[in-house]
């Protein structure tokens, strides 16, 4: 072994705890990395897989009733590679043990008994219903693993105000429902939300569509242009009720698998950088002190011939043992966390197989950029190096020049103890700053952790308390009078109940246009209340719509502009409305206009398609199951299961999230903490070992230093908690999520924890060092070099 390979293990031993420290922060880095593409290559691969194999449709349209000889004429547009028609339509089922009624959706099956040509089923026990065999079923596995369904089991179901009975002959998959929730309800509800696949003719008859088609699903030719063939496709089903044809990107399960794909790659970009930023950091001041120490070293190596590159490399080696170290504990770590977050996406995301998978490039990925964002940090000690010239390293460095101004007035008003730690702070004011903001950073690191239970909380708090202050969301099978909201008042157990009108709409602005549905609202509504960025209540706009705010940024318009509403329902009227006012919404996008206006628009009587009810909680179990055996009631959304089902699937990725984070936030303060306080002794060790000899005792040598230290940490504690704000604001404003906007919402017991937690790693630090300040070689350290 060579002589400077001998001291690169000399020099990692002699600094075993600042290496350790580092170590870990490059390790928190690579483990976040390949952790969260790891995660991200698994998601993305399994979705691939399915999709291509179950060919799953690119363009989607649902009319009112068409005729299946039109299907010819969907086939020929030109860009449609395969088109296929089929029937589907909303259900209610009866399960017995259900708490609230089970929301259905129902779809056909091709006649002959065979797979459908786009959106294939895959089998995972049972089979297909026989083509002759009107009573059998196929059910989806997240329905049927919620409720341990077996095939051969029955189940009741209404069908269009029809009860009918089916034999599960199967349970399945769908590329269609990876991601499966009940109307109304953005998360996954597997208790709550059935989908059944049955013969056409079952569907056919169930929904009176002999001999017609009201859906129909589409793959492109390569090069085809979506827009053009959705536009063609418009055109064409408008005379049969067509409610607005679109792209895969709009279909509800893509977009939220494509919105949590968009989270991770977000995630692999932001949060290794910032460790990797104070592991290079750290590893320059570290670094730096140790070409200041062997100075003496250096300069005899360059006298005896050795040239300055090797012992540059000699250096850069010592930073590749403290990413080596770091790396094998950050890969292990993170294929262990990217494992355990898979397993947590599953009750998200339903895929036949969805395996971890680790490629052997992403380890090396993560240990090469490691090294380069670390070498990046340290090329200012490693220029030092290349240019010091032997005789000048030979010489003892130039003491610190402190001038008479440096503590300025205060100098003549504290003792001398206190100016020894102002000294070293203010005298030396890029490498204090550089140890505060080093400091300050562990604070957002833990807040990151924490405060997504306070974005939590805010979003349950705004949404189902302050917006949506009904307990229960009725939806009926189409438009009824007004009246239908004074039944629905009179049933035992209502305590308010508010009609609402919703339809489907196309909204365009300029190039950009978005289908939603658009939500009539009565004046002076109390259960649904729109309210604004400051939360206010926003009253609904007579003239014009109400739009949320990131539906507005997304159409590119504001306030007092106007939108083309197109309706897709009805005699499908087109309509320009100026935008009356923007509203904050946590789910999804909302376009908002007053109930009476709607129905002008629509030039319909005073009609409702759902109502909102507050329910006496002693009541509520007698009334939603009233509300089920009604033959008008389509779906009962209820509050209470939406709160259940975020309780049960958010809470497992944010313990997660905020374990993980806060976990990392301890690293970093332990690590700059620690380092700081161990340069700081190198670089006093002189002064430490004079104080001893005349007279002070460990204690109070030990406060002169930690007295620095003390300092640095009080002023970077308030500034990391302002940081923290900002990098959770500047992360979640990376985010391009359409079904949640999370806001950037941290309480102050989020900050005080992430405060204590800080101030708690600088203290186990300070007693770490305390004990070497009591080991301290009096001789040894007052060896000056003259």
């Amino acid at each position: 072994m060579r002589v400077l390979d001998r001291k690169v293990l000399r020099d990692v031993r002699a600094l075993r705890g600042q290496v350790l420290t580092i170590a870990l922060l490059i390790g928190a880095g690579v483990a976040v990395l390949v952790m969260s593409v790891s995660s991200f290559l698994s998601l993305r691969i399994a979705q691939q897989t399915f999709y291509a194999e179950s060919r799953f449709a690119e363009v989607y349209a649902v009319v009112k009733r068409a005729p299946r000889t039109l299907l010819a004429r969907i086939g020929e547009i030109p860009g449609v590679a395969l088109a296929e028609a089929r029937v589907g339509g909303e259900a209610r089922v009866d399960w017995p043990g259900a708490a609230v009624p089970v929301a259905g959706r129902v779809l056909s099956l091709p006649a002959n008994g065979e797979q459908p040509a786009l959106n294939r089923l895959w089998l995972l026990a049972g089979r297909l219903p026989e083509p002759t065999r009107h009573d059998e079923a196929v059910i989806h596995a997240a329905f049927a693993e919620a409720w341990q369904v077996r095939p051969g089991d029955e189940i009741a179901v209404i069908l269009n105000g029809r009860r009918e009975r089916f034999r599960i002959a199967g349970i399945a998959h769908s590329p269609e429902f990876v991601f499966t929730s009940r109307p109304g309800n953005p998360l996954p509800d597997d208790r709550g939300f059935l989908v059944l696949w049955v013969n056409e003719e079952g569907a056919a008859r169930a929904f009176d569509m002999q001999g017609a088609f009201n859906e129909v699903v589409l793959t492109l030719a390569p090069s085809a242009s979506e827009p053009a063939v959705i536009a063609e496709l418009d055109l064409l089903l408008q005379h049969w009720g067509g409610r607005g044809a679109y792209g895969r990107r709009d279909q509800p399960s893509h977009r939220f698998l494509e919105d949590e794909l968009a989270e991770q790659r977000t995630l692999a970009v932001t949060v290794p950088l910032v460790f990797f930023g104070i592991a290079a950091f750290l590893l320059n001041v570290v670094l730096g002190r140790m070409v200041e120490a062997q100075r003496e070293q250096v300069a005899a190596l360059k006298a005896l011939g050795y040239p300055s590159f090797p012992i540059a490399a000699h250096y850069a080696k010592f930073v590749a043992v403290v990413c080596a170290l770091g790396s094998v504990f950050g890969i292990a770590a993170g294929a262990w966390m990217g494992a355990g977050m898979l397993g947590n996406y599953r009750p998200f995301f339903r895929f036949p197989e969805m395996p971890y998978l680790l490629p052997a490039w992403l380890p090396l990925l993560a240990a090469a950029a490691s090294f380069a964002v670390a070498l990046l940090g340290v090329l200012a000690a490693l220029r030092r190096i290349l240019r010091l010239p032997a005789a000048e390293g030979l010489r003892p460095p130039r003491p610190p020049a402190f001038g008479g101004g440096t503590l300025g007035h205060w100098g003549r008003q504290v003792g001398a103890r206190a100016k020894i730690p102002l000294r070293g702070l203010l005298g030396r004011p890029l490498r204090t700053l550089l140890t505060v903001l080093g400091i300050a950073l562990a604070v957002p690191m833990v807040v990151l952790g924490l405060f997504w239970w306070d974005a939590m909380e805010s979003m349950v708090e705004l949404q189902f308390d302050r917006i949506e202050r009904g307990d229960a969301f009725v939806a009926l099978t189409d438009p009824r009078p007004s009246r239908a909201v004074r039944e629905m008042a009179r049933l035992p157990g209502v305590l308010a109940a508010e009609g609402h009108r919703i339809v489907p709409v196309r909204l365009r602005a300029a190039q950009r246009s978005r289908l939603l549905p658009l939500t009539g609202l009565p004046e002076g509504a109390e259960l649904r209340v729109p309210r604004d960025a400051d939360l206010r209540p926003v009253p609904i706009p007579q003239q014009g719509l109400a739009l949320s705010r990131r539906l507005a940024e997304r159409l590119g318009v504001r306030e007092g502009d106007v939108v083309q509403v197109e309706v897709l329902e009805g005699a499908r009227r087109v309509h320009d409305l100026p935008v009356a006012a923007l509203v904050e919404d946590i789910i999804g996008f909302s376009a908002l206009i007053e109930i009476g206006a709607l129905n002008r628009l629509m030039r319909e009587d005073d009609l409702v398609s759902h109502v909102a009810l507050r329910v006496d909680a002693q009541a509520a179990q007698a009334l939603w199951q009233q509300l089920a055996e009604r033959p008008r009631v389509a779906a009962t959304s209820v509050k209470a299961v939406w709160l259940r089902v975020f309780d049960e699937v958010i809470a497992g990725l944010v313990l997660t999230s905020a374990v993980t984070l806060t976990g990392f936030g301890v690293i970093i303060a332990i690590g700059v903490v620690y380092n700081s306080a161990r340069v700081a002794l190198q670089e006093r060790g002189w002064e430490m070992a004079s104080l001893r000899v005349l007279g002070f005792t460990r204690q109070e040598v030990a406060r002169i230093l930690f007295a620095e230290l003390a300092l640095a940490v009080l002023i970077a504690v308030p500034l990391g908690l302002f940081l923290a704000q900002w990098i959770v604001a500047l992360i979640l404003g990376a985010r391009d999520n359409e079904s949640f906007d999370v806001p950037a919402a941290i309480s102050p017991a989020t900050f005080a924890t992430a405060a204590i937690v800080v101030l708690g790693a600088a203290l186990a630090s300070a007693v770490v060092v305390r004990r070497r300040i009591d080991r301290l070689d009096l001789v040894a350290a007052l060896k000056a070099r003259d």
